[in-house]
């Protein structure tokens, strides 16, 4: 490996603590100055209007809501230092442990749909650009701005009102079926016919960052000066395409695909609520509905490092399809 990017990975490296450290302060400041009241929150406002003021007192100690916001700043943050990131209220259990539950099943929601997305837009995307101005090309470009426009919720919604209420073919919602499955291969064939409408709706909403993506850059390529000086030396279309501009498209592609990691976790807070899919998303839901901040401020801390390695690697990958970048 290159010794600059070796010195710039340490650089990067090195600059992680103190971005968590901001996301901390960020998450733990916007949580606890909003306007909803914990208590009220947790036990529901009719249960609170009927409780007496001593037993609001006694929960709000409880909870530690009764100390200044900086002492409970620096006692969470001195607990995060010892891999300690509180105690859920609503899952009456700590945090780490939570997320790292629900952790798995928001990977085998996501990676196929990561993956499927980007798989997808590179064979249209060059597709498209084999037969620029054709019917396929303008078709799909309307598709994506179509699908761009398109909540992500209402196309959920509608995959599943089609493929599981009308047609019947697919589960509407969790991660497999009440009924206990009798051996492995039933319950990988179940696990699979769960994954495909959440998995194919996430796809769809990145599917069209992703063409969009790939398409410019290889349109931009095929407009470059090496590209007439490879048509003026005999070569045919496809080879220009897929061996010449298709390799420099993936630079700026790469960055963009790191970049997306962040509208990948959102997007499958959307995904995971609809489908009741029991991943970190759902989680987050069901955290914010409850006002369990606790709770945020960890999977804020826990997604944030996703996405800081995530930048980190595209940076990496970029280098390795290029090695004429040099990080100094």
């Amino acid at each position: 490996m290159d010794r600059s990017l070796l010195r710039y990975i340490s650089r990067r490296a090195l600059q992680i603590p103190f971005l968590l450290v901001g996301i901390t302060i960020l998450s733990f400041f916007i949580f606890y100055l909003s306007p909803i009241d914990p208590v009220v929150a947790y036990f529901g406002i009719e249960t609170v209007n009927k409780m007496p003021v001593s037993d609001i007192a006694l929960v709000k100690d409880e909870l530690g809501l009764n100390k200044p916001i900086i002492i409970r700043y620096e006692a969470w943050f001195l607990r995060i230092t010892h891999g300690d990131l509180g105690f859920s209220q609503i899952q009456h259990r700590p945090v780490l442990d939570t997320i790292l539950e629900k952790f798995p099943a928001t990977l085998l929601l996501t990676i196929p749909a990561y993956l499927g997305a980007m798989l997808c837009a590179i064979v249209f995307g060059l597709y498209a650009t084999a037969k620029e101005g054709s019917l396929f090309d303008r078709t799909m470009t309307g598709v994506s701005y179509i699908l761009y426009a398109t909540p992500t919720f209402l196309v959920a919604l509608l995959f599943m009102l089609i493929f599981a209420v009308w047609l019947g073919w697919l589960p509407a919602s969790r991660m497999e079926s009440v009924t206990a499955q009798s051996t492995i291969l039933t319950m990988l064939i179940d696990r699979i016919r769960h994954l495909i409408l959440p998995v194919t709706v996430l796809a769809m909403s990145h599917f069209t960052i992703f063409y969009g993506y790939i398409r410019s850059s290889l349109s931009d390529s095929m407009r470059e000066d090496y590209i007439t000086t490879a048509r003026a030396k005999g070569l045919d279309e496809k080879t220009i395409l897929y061996k010449h501009a298709f390799k420099n498209s993936l630079l700026p592609f790469i960055t963009q695909v790191g970049l997306a990691i962040p509208y990948f976790i959102a997007g499958s807070v959307v995904v995971e609520t609809i489908f009741a899919w029991p991943g970190i998303g759902r989680l987050t839901f069901e955290a914010a509905m409850r006002s369990d901040y606790m709770l945020l401020m960890g999977i804020t801390l826990f997604t944030s490092i996703i996405v800081i390695l995530g930048n980190l690697f595209a940076d990496v990958a970029y280098a390795v399809v290029d090695p004429r970048v040099r990080y100094e």
